[in-house]
């Protein structure tokens, strides 16, 4: 018994949208550079290119599993992972990527990331082996998949070692890798890329790094900075509500569209599906459209309330209603007090 609910609560995990949609994003620069055109990567998904763009999207991993392997089947063969993984650091690594640089030694840094690399948009997991004259960054999956393992290895470890490499320059090079997958026919881009051995059929995929390294200083430590970025951090990498995928691809649809008033048919073409899959997935998921709908225009305007002096009229339209009056009565509804009252609360000193 204890395994079936194991086996309930991870599958459960993976379609929680809760990873920010980065290595996709990476994967549309690389398909530009190709002239591809990637409609057909989402197709199902509940996912569009244009909700890669809004900072509050995330995705779940098997919303980003699907539209991976379409991309890879869709991608010329090659070193896709080195490619995306080796992007700008802050691009890649987001607010993590700061934080680590902000930290004292490298060891801080590594503690920071094993801590929080959800928040980077990591797509694997991640555990440090320490040994006497070496260290270990230890890729695992999240679900096993083999179709998928080359490009997340790529991008996990070329990740890392254009972090390092930012921070101490481009002769840093690891001790060697080791991939548990067979060698790629582009193999020598690994060579010309990390610059040292790589072994393929390894039992799993490992970074190994000099030990001394760990103890080296960063070049711009700034206590103040780390500790405001780890937590910002801490609140990308642990979402307080879980939320299965097709929930976030509602709110992010809501989002774009929140001046008008927004169906449940307008939803469903937007994200590619039918309105009768829609309602079913949210059947499934446990929530009603319009209880979506609401809560998307209740975040919107008690921070517009809270933080600008629109007049309520203006917040009205601004979160789908014609009649400032009509919004008066859904915001009490909402909340049990008016928008008048939540601007006045909140612009008492506490």
């Amino acid at each position: 018994m204890n395994d079936v609910n194991n086996l309930i609560t991870y599958d459960c995990d993976l379609q929680d949208a809760k990873i920010p949609p980065v290595a996709i994003v990476g994967l549309l620069e690389v398909a530009e550079k190709w002239r591809l055109n990637t409609d057909s990567w989402f197709a199902g998904t509940a996912v569009s290119p244009g909700h890669l763009q809004l900072p509050e999207t995330r995705l779940s991993y098997r919303q980003i599993a699907t539209i991976l392997k379409r991309a890879l089947r869709s991608l010329p063969p090659g070193p896709v992972g080195i490619h995306v993984g080796s992007r700008d650091v802050l691009t890649n690594w987001g607010l993590l990527g700061f934080a680590m640089l902000a930290s004292a030694t490298v060891a801080d840094a590594v503690l920071v990331a094993m801590s929080w690399h959800q928040a980077s948009g990591s797509i694997m997991d991640y555990e440090i082996e320490y040994g006497r004259d070496e260290f270990a960054i230890r890729l695992g999956e999240r679900s096993p998949d083999l179709e998928l393992r080359a490009f997340l290895c790529e991008e996990g470890c070329s990740a890392i070692v254009t972090l390092l490499r930012s921070a101490f320059g481009a002769d840093v090079v690891p001790v060697r890798l080791e991939f548990a997958y067979e060698r790629p026919a582009y193999a020598d881009a690994y060579y010309r890329f990390f610059r040292c051995p790589v072994y393929f059929n390894a039992e799993v995929s490992r970074v190994y790094l000099d030990a001394g390294l760990l103890e080296r200083p960063l070049p711009s430590p700034n206590p103040a900075q780390l500790e405001l970025a780890v937590e910002a951090v801490k609140h990308l990498a642990q979402p307080l509500e879980h939320r299965p995928d097709i929930v976030a691809a509602v709110e992010g649809v809501l989002r774009e569209h929140l001046r008008r008033p927004v169906t449940m048919g307008l939803v469903a073409d937007r994200l590619a599906i039918s309105e009768r899959t829609l309602h079913r997935r949210l059947a499934q998921a446990g929530v009603r459209f319009g209880d979506i709908r609401d809560r998307v225009r209740l975040q919107r305007a008690t921070t517009l309330l809270r933080d600008t002096t629109l007049p309520i009229g203006s917040i009205a339209g601004e979160v789908g209603f014609s009649d400032s009056r009509e919004f008066r009565r859904a915001y009490l509804r909402w909340t049990g007090t008016t928008p008048s009252a939540q601007r006045a609360a909140a612009a008492t000193p506490a």
